[in-house]
């Protein structure tokens, strides 16, 4: 099963915007030029990369004038945990890691309900159509099949 990892920018509490992490680095600074921009003083030009190793996320400080934060704790580097809050200048960004798909229901139910990002759920939905088959809600005895397409798209 793989892991879907996600970033939640927030500003006075609010979600501003969300990214997820797919394959390459992201960065986050001041300037239009970053993956994440925060137009914000308190924020450098380039003042923080996330890098993508090994199945996690390395949150690594770019020298910024003011420092990166994880979880109010200054740091350099430092390996992402679901949860994490990540604080530059005035803005908080949050890293989330799920699996890209769970499913609920007991063996002795007749249905199952899959869950999914809308970006991968978009990919499914493609992938689907051109067997002509689209379900959200799927009988359990198309429920292997669908979740093996799915282990498909994800490489597994």
């Amino acid at each position: 099963m793989g892991v879907l990892m996600r970033l939640v920018l927030r500003f006075d509490g609010q979600d501003v915007q969300e990214f997820v992490l797919e394959n390459n680095d992201l960065t986050i600074g001041r300037t239009a030029n970053n993956d994440i921009a925060i137009d914000n003083m308190a924020v450098s030009t380039h003042h923080a990369t996330v890098h993508l190793k090994n199945g996690g996320a390395v949150l690594i400080d770019m020298k910024s004038t003011n420092g990166t934060f994880v979880n109010d704790q200054k740091i350099n580097r430092h390996v992402l945990q679901d949860g994490d809050s990540i604080g530059i200048g005035k803005h908080q960004i949050i890293f989330f890691t799920t699996s890209a798909f769970t499913t609920s229901g007991s063996d002795d139910q007749n249905e199952a309900t899959v869950m999914m990002s809308a970006d991968f759920q978009q990919q499914l939905q493609r992938e689907l159509s051109k067997n002509q088959t689209a379900a959200s809600t799927v009988r359990r005895h198309k429920k292997q099949g669908i979740i093996e397409k799915i282990k498909n798209l994800l490489g597994l």
